[in-house]
């Protein structure tokens, strides 16, 4: 089976299982649903507003260009601190919808909460596990893009299937035997071979981001559950075919 057909099946499972139930697959995804369209809904507005500005003031544009070089320059690693933790409040909902997801698919018919299931790493049994491999990982990532940007995106689709590994390994019992950094390293095996893949498949769906970016942020009620279903369907066919 070809790659091209791969990804289609991936998005087909994911739309039969969220069909006639998009509204509780974007329930589980809401709050980077608000998130996101209101950053694209901020984008789609300052766009249409830039764009007035300089169709009327065509002059404004050099002016602007100069200023934000300026800022951009004054301000950069001032927030290193905020970035670390907004990338992990994210990262941790993420996983929470990840694992969500990864159930349904799983089992299309169980049933279940949907946004407290969104923030089920947020509790004792995923928490501290889950805050180990972020820390893990961004130290990593953060190691192999100091010696270039390449390195790090490399490792960036190695390590990606880490937290899936934890909660299935959890399940099977292992969660005393096994160690956080073991995750990492069998998330770098199931990836060996797959990363462009991933890569691939994300590309198939950044159309739809940036449409639903456009669209004042509207698209990404839909969007981001899909996107993060097919991304844990991704993850089910890797393990399948080991």
């Amino acid at each position: 089976m070809s790659k091209h057909q791969i990804r289609r099946d991936l998005k087909r499972e994911v739309k039969q299982v969220f069909k006639g139930h998009w509204g509780q697959a974007s329930m589980t995804a809401i709050v980077p649903i608000v998130l996101r369209a209101i950053i694209g809904f901020v984008i789609s507005l300052a766009i249409l507003l830039g764009l007035y500005l300089v169709i009327k003031n065509p002059h404004l544009l050099n002016h602007e260009v100069n200023t934000y070089t300026q800022q951009t320059t004054s301000n950069s690693g001032a927030s290193n601190v905020w970035n670390f933790l907004r990338s992990a409040i994210v990262t941790f909902i993420g996983v929470g919808i990840s694992y969500t997801f990864l159930d349904w698919l799983r089992e299309p018919n169980r049933e279940f909460a949907p946004i407290k299931s969104a923030f089920q790493v947020f509790t004792r049994r995923y928490f501290i596990p889950t805050l180990a491999i972020f820390v893990i990982q961004f130290i990593f990532l953060f190691l192999w893009t100091l010696l270039f940007i390449i390195p790090g995106v490399v490792k960036y689709y190695a390590y990606s299937q880490s937290y899936l590994i934890y909660k299935d390994q959890l399940a099977a019992g292992n969660g005393d035997r096994i160690e956080y950094i073991d995750c990492i390293t069998m998330s770098r095996q199931l990836m060996d071979g797959h990363k462009l893949e991933l890569f691939l498949l994300q590309l198939s769906l950044f159309g739809w981001y940036i449409l639903s970016l456009c669209s004042f942020g509207i698209g990404f009620i839909w969007y981001v559950p899909y996107s993060q279903g097919v991304y844990a369907a991704f993850y089910k066919h890797l393990v399948a075919i080991q």
